[in-house]
């Protein structure tokens, strides 16, 4: 089946009739409703950032598409939020990036932040705006009424969707430096638990900072915790210092052993400048660094959560010490951020995702960019033709 199809009627005459252009909501319930969440990416884009880009990466479950295999897509459409239902946004002029492409796994297999670790095979660009020429519209304040699919993106090149997990990926850079244009979205919460960053790590002698994240879905008791690290230094031969990492664990953001936290470890340890202990170190791992890219290793570490429902709330801090014979230092290693997991509630939701997200703000447009992940099912509402 085509988007744009042909509708053959075979009258008596032999009549043959064109079709109006079909226009396909997902998740259909929408079509006639609002979302009951908001979206600030991509089209909203602050300053201060490492660039004016946001991006944003929607994967969605194959069986709650509005549409079988083989269908044509040829243009995308949304629409505004009603949440902020008195608040109006300008149009915005700026450069915009689609892609489409299937997915390596459904929305409750993504465990990667990087974008380019998502494809399964080669994304189609069907649709690239450079030197500042795609028009976000004026949205007026909707009030109590239902917002119109105003921002389509007409794709220059039509994408036939082949099956499986269906990617969306959207980078916009504004001309004017920064945005502001909220999306009608949905989500459905997970009953997961949350962290934040509690500090940054510091650089390695790769240049990347390590930065570390928990698998959303993990974040419950009764569960196998699992965090991930990205940006360890590359194991340059096996058998080194370099080839495994340490993940340390605790209960307390504030104090460890009476100290004060953060603590300086280059004062403490002699590590480089900026390394700071950000965890009381209840329980530490030691991890292979594996999974390499061209750029850098990363590590995962899977930690048994209690099952006792008095345990939702609880929170944990979580940091890695990377070794790095690199640095210039007399203890040659760094360490990642910090973070604060927060327990969630127990039993998980037993539904699958229709949808998994990830945004970056101060994007590259590279697909060495890693993102956020979203803790529920959580996506824009959409419009397919």
């Amino acid at each position: 089946m085509n988007c744009r199809s042909t509708l053959l009627v075979v009258a008596s005459v032999g009549l043959v009739a064109p079709s109006a252009l079909a226009q396909l909501v997902w998740p259909a319930a929408y079509a006639t409703a609002p979302g009951n969440a908001v979206m600030n990416a991509p089209f909203s884009a602050y300053t201060g950032q490492p660039t004016g880009a946001t991006r944003c990466m929607v994967i969605i479950d194959p069986s709650s598409l509005p549409f079988p295999v083989g269908t044509v897509l040829t243009r995308l459409s949304l629409r505004r939020d009603r949440t902020y239902a008195s608040q109006g946004y300008g149009a915005f002029t700026g450069s915009l990036s689609v892609r489409l492409g299937r997915a390596i796994v459904a929305p409750d297999g993504v465990q990667d932040v990087r974008f380019g670790r998502l494809w399964d095979g080669n994304a189609t660009q069907v649709f690239n705006a450079a030197g500042s020429s795609f028009v976000l519209p004026v949205a007026p304040a909707p009030g109590a009424g239902l917002p119109p699919f105003n921002v389509v993106i007409p794709f220059t090149t039509n994408f036939t969707w082949q099956g499986g997990p269906l990617a969306v990926d959207l980078l916009w850079t504004p001309s004017s430096g920064s945005s502001v244009w909220r999306l009608d979205a949905f989500a459905t919460p997970r009953g997961n638990g949350t962290f934040r960053t509690l500090g940054p790590g510091c650089a390695g002698s790769n240049g990347f900072t390590p930065f570390h994240y928990a698998l959303p879905e993990t974040t419950l008791p009764g569960s196998m915790l699992t965090l991930q690290m990205e940006g360890a230094v590359r194991p340059p031969t096996p058998g080194t210092l370099q080839d495994v990492s340490l993940h340390l664990i605790g209960l307390s953001g504030t104090t460890y052993m009476g100290l004060p936290l953060p603590l300086n470890l280059a004062t403490v340890l002699g590590m480089p400048a900026g390394c700071f202990l950000r965890t009381d170190v209840l329980l530490s791992t030691l991890v292979p660094v594996t999974n390499s890219s061209a750029l850098f290793g990363r590590s995962q570490v899977q930690i048994a959560l209690p099952s006792t429902p008095a345990f939702a709330g609880a929170q944990l801090y979580s940091q890695w010490l990377l070794f790095d014979l690199g640095v210039n230092a007399p203890f040659q290693a760094t360490v990642s951020d910090g973070i604060e997991i927060t327990l969630g509630q127990v039993p998980p939701p037993a539904a699958p995702r229709r949808a998994r997200t990830l945004w970056k703000y101060g994007a590259t447009g590279f697909d060495i960019d890693s993102g956020r992940m979203a803790a529920d099912e959580y996506a824009p509402v959409m419009r397919f033709n």
